[in-house]
């Protein structure tokens, strides 16, 4: 998802809440824990029908879920939110008899299903979706207009998850292999989902088909829906790695020709990712951006766009490169549990500098990644409780904090040849995966030679920053520094740079033990420490 100085105090009450005051119901376990009934399966293909009743507000259709045994198993849990229901479930032409557990759904198969072996069921439901107070940072439904009346609809629900709606397996580390969409929709309106289109239907009924298909992995979050008077503009992008990239643009009529001159910096965009992190990961779906009657969204290659195409005072629209950056964190690299959202946001936040550097210099980035720093809080650790639906943290330093642990560790690092070769091959490499935050580390810390991990347990597993504590020791015509680095982890030792003579910035390491080091310079006032590169704080001990 995404952030913005005005907005994201507001963003992460409504989509994380208060993390340290909240307490966890039954509800919360079985939507966020790999229960038995939801490790013995693993989802291979989700096709969905919705048909969309616009004047109510209602929507109905059948998810036909197909996937493979991982044991032995004769139950398992799909989940879908009250007030939406499941009419029926539908297995090898039987009606299946199921329990319902407020938020949950306990499929009985009346036999045992052989591990290894695939299975299909057709989940039928309907009912009234959530409605989005403030998409998309409370999930659901958006029911507008545009400018000539016409209806306008969107869907975001990456907080409250897909269950919100859809009848599924809603737990991150499960992601269906491939995705169909057959999106109903009134007759005049174009429906848009995920994917590449595969055909269109007149159904009859004053509903039109549209058909979308997945061909990569997508999580639940993803998947989306968008119904307005679209017009579709084409375009291509042409990458020195992997060739031609089809471009599509679905924007309301009325903003077809700005869109046409705005979207052309999704060219830049694409042009940095694709030499920093990696060819764009879901190539054969093509990339797309849908206008929105909401801010945005990271939805797979459908990336949600609702933000008057306008540029920041960087000069670049944050919507098209924060939500396009997801694509490859987020999207193709993918948490396996809510607790370890920085893989999403952390790297997606950084990669807003990466453009910056690429398009304005290295100055340019400090000065952006720097404008971000006074948003961070240090109250709360970065990756929160897993195995549970969590309502919340009452910071946004999965963003900031997370994206100035990365810059820290690449200007740690000393090398930027072995830092971005290190950012292209961990997407190269780990695509289509969903991971834990150990993982990614490790593949960090092997990959750049570097043992990280001490780091990774102070930056993403306490709250505080660790103290860089110095002093000054006076001698005749002689200054020395005493310093040490206080942690709340063992085995931190953190290469900094501080001004050790007057023209420039150089590196020490400090450690949990005090060093001394002697200054070129007899003045203390000539004393600085790089905090516009490291993230540490920073304190005289007199």
């Amino acid at each position: 998802m995404f952030h913005h100085k005005f907005f994201i105090s507001f963003l992460l009450v409504f989509l994380f809440g208060n993390l340290s005051a909240q307490s966890f119901s039954k509800q919360d376990y079985l939507h966020g824990k790999l229960s038995k009934l939801r490790s013995c399966f693993d989802v291979k293909t989700y096709e969905i029908t919705t048909k969309v009743d616009i004047d109510h507000h209602f929507i109905s259709g059948k998810n036909e879920i197909t996937f493979l045994a991982l044991t032995d198993l004769n139950k398992i849990q799909i989940d879908l939110k009250m007030p939406m229901k499941i009419e029926k479930v539908i297995f090898k032409n039987t009606n299946l008899i199921y329990q319902q557990d407020s938020n949950a759904y306990f499929i009985d198969f009346g036999k045992k299903i052989l591990k290894g072996n695939l299975a299909k069921i057709t989940v039928f439901f309907s009912g009234f979706p959530p409605i989005a107070k403030n998409a998309p940072w409370d999930g659901g439904f958006v029911f507008k207009k545009d400018s000539s009346n016409k209806p306008w609809v969107g869907l975001a629900c990456e907080g409250i998850g897909a269950y919100c709606w859809l009848p599924c397996k809603d737990h991150l580390s499960d992601e269906a292999e491939n995705m169909i969409m057959h999106l109903q929709v009134p007759n005049g309106l174009v429906g848009v989902s995920n994917g590449k289109f595969i055909g269109k239907l007149p159904l009859f009924d004053g509903y039109t088909q549209y058909d979308w298909k997945v061909s990569y992995l997508i999580n639940n979050y993803n998947i989306t829906i968008n119904i307005a008077d679209y017009v579709q503009i084409q375009d291509e992008f042409r990458s020195p790695i992997k060739g031609i990239l089809v471009l599509n643009y679905f924007v309301l009529r009325e903003n077809e020709q700005k869109a046409k001159i705005h979207f052309k910096q999704v060219k830049d965009m694409l042009g940095c990712f694709d030499r920093f992190f990696s060819p764009y990961p879901f190539w054969n779906d093509g990339y797309k951006l849908v206008e929105t009657p909401y801010w945005g969204m990271e939805h797979q290659s459908c990336v949600a766009y609702g933000n008057d195409y306008k540029n920041n005072e960087w000069g670049f629209d944050f919507i098209i490169v924060h939500e396009s950056g997801h694509e490859w964190f987020g999207n193709s690299l993918s948490m396996k549990d809510h607790a370890d959202m920085w893989i999403h946001e952390s790297f997606t936040t950084y990669s807003e500098s990466v453009y910056v550097e690429f398009k304005q210099g290295y100055d340019k980035a400090v000065k952006y990644i720097n404008s971000q720093k006074h948003h961070i809080k240090n109250r709360e650790p970065i990756i929160a409780p897993h195995d549970v639906y969590f309502h919340g943290r009452k910071d946004n330093d999965v963003y900031y904090k997370g994206t100035w642990m990365l810059h820290t560790m690449r200007k740690m690092l000393n090398n930027d040849t072995t830092w971005f070769n290190m950012l292209y091959e961990l997407n190269d490499d780990l695509k289509y995966k969903t991971l834990t935050s150990t993982d990614v580390e490790n593949y960090m810390s092997k990959r750049t030679r570097y043992n990280f991990a001490p780091f990774f347990n102070q930056y993403l597993r306490k709250a505080a920053l660790p103290v860089f504590e110095y002093q000054f020791i006076e001698k005749e015509n002689i200054l020395e520094l005493k310093y040490r680095l206080t942690t709340n982890v063992s085995g931190l030792e953190m290469p900094i740079k501080v001004m050790l003579s007057t023209d420039k910035f150089e590196y020490i390491i400090p450690a949990n033990h005090w060093k001394i080091v002697e200054l070129q310079y007899s003045s203390k006032e000539n004393f600085k420490v790089d905090t516009e590169n490291f993230l540490i704080e920073v304190k005289e001990v007199k």
